[in-house]
């Protein structure tokens, strides 16, 4: 699925499509839990509210350097 195939979902679907995913990593950011997901064509950010128990939204993208936030919290051992 490519980016723009992705854009054009409605949330639903998006979820669903997500979920057929593969999960990379997860951070907190702004009070939310931020997953990341990588579908066939893009890669797919997840913005999970744990207090109301519900999907804020979705961030689709191709640009690597946004990867850049979950490559900052991996530790490399000595």
């Amino acid at each position: 699925m490519t980016l723009y195939e992705f854009n054009a979902l409605d949330n639903t679907e998006k979820a669903e499509a997500v979920w057929r995913g593969t999960f990379l990593a997860d951070r907190e950011a702004d009070g939310l839990i931020v997953q990341l997901y990588a579908l066939t064509g893009c890669y797919v950010e997840l913005f999970y509210d744990r207090a109301a128990n519900k999907i804020n939204g979705f961030q689709a993208f191709t640009n690597k350097q946004l990867l850049a936030p979950y490559l900052a919290q991996i530790t490399f051992p000595i």
